[in-house]
């Protein structure tokens, strides 16, 4: 019989609580609102509010030119939400233009790494962002880094290795900026955007420029990190739950096995494999920022009935 032990931090954080609370509040059935991509990643939440009256529309990873106009035609009148991942400036202008009532869900955290980027750029800093990007929320970040002429002044880093970190300095267009503003996506593990801050310095050591760098990570997803990384120490298995196209449910993910634990990451209960815990005495559970408390508790029961627990 097993022991099943949860992190202490794990699950919905603020921006995404209040994400689902808004659309809960203000969608229903009768008076629907689109959503400009998924309110946050995992399907279950997904479903759960497409049932109260809130319709998902291709999110700015789906759509191919300019995602405000794009989205604005998709709807035609009426309500759109913006997900917790934020839109760039332009998008919003887009959607105000069009006369559609914006339901802004944008977590907190995110537009203060937007007003950083902007600032930036319009203080004449070149904006560096270790991220995906790729990813929603620093697609949205990149379109709040304009100048005032409408010009670009942004470049997204996505690995923080020194190598990488080296080709992205010497092959930059125009040669690289003498005045940096530094920023993460705000899911990034906090240790990987430290060692990135580190090489840039290093590898700068002796240019004649300026480097600002303003902390946007997450407080509740470190928070969650280091709980995890905490647990995994402690455990034989790690069972991370959350949205496979959740960035901060696979770094919790990361974490766990950079600790060395055999750690498997799962949407819901059934995914569940009782093999993966063969001889496993104590099993820790966590889960991602998006995870809602029911997905949890599923995944707990479910592991209850395969492996026991004291």
């Amino acid at each position: 019989m097993a022991e099943i032990i949860r992190a202490s931090e794990m699950g919905f954080c603020m921006g995404v609580r209040r994400a689902v609370q808004i659309m809960e509040d203000e969608a229903t059935p009768q008076n629907p609102i689109a959503s400009a991509g998924e309110i946050v990643h995992n399907p279950h939440v997904v479903e759960e509010l497409e049932r109260t009256g809130v319709h998902q529309l291709p999110g700015p990873d789906e759509v191919e030119g300019d995602f405000g106009a794009v989205t604005a035609d998709r709807v035609g009148e009426g309500r759109i939400a913006i997900t917790a991942h934020g839109v760039g400036e332009r998008v919003l202008h887009d959607l105000e233009d069009a006369g559609l009532n914006i339901i802004d869900t944008t977590c907190p955290v995110v537009t203060r790494a937007q007003r950083y980027a902007q600032k930036f750029v319009r203080d004449n800093w070149h904006a560096l962002i270790f991220g995906d990007p790729g990813h929603k929320e620093v697609r949205g970040i990149m379109g709040w880094a304009i100048d005032e002429q409408g010009r670009s002044g942004v470049t997204v880093v996505e690995h923080a290795d020194i190598e990488h970190l080296r080709d992205v300095i010497e092959n930059f267009p125009g040669g690289f900026p003498n005045k940096i503003g530094v920023m993460a996506q705000t899911t990034h593990k906090i240790d990987d955007f430290a060692r990135f801050v580190g090489n840039l310095m290093l590898l700068q050591r002796e240019a004649n420029f300026e480097m600002h760098v303003v902390n946007t990570l997450c407080h509740a997803t470190t928070g969650q990190q280091a709980a995890a990384a905490e647990l995994a120490h402690q455990v034989d298995v790690m069972v991370v739950v959350g949205g496979k196209k959740s960035a901060n449910t696979r770094h919790l993910r990361q974490v766990c096995e950079s600790e060395g634990a055999r750690t498997y990451h799962v949407e819901s209960a059934h995914e569940l494999d009782l093999d993966w815990f063969e001889n496993a005495e104590r099993i820790g559970l966590t889960a991602g920022a998006s995870t809602p408390d029911s997905s949890i508790d599923e995944v707990e029961d479910r592991l209850v009935a395969l492996v026991g627990a004291r």
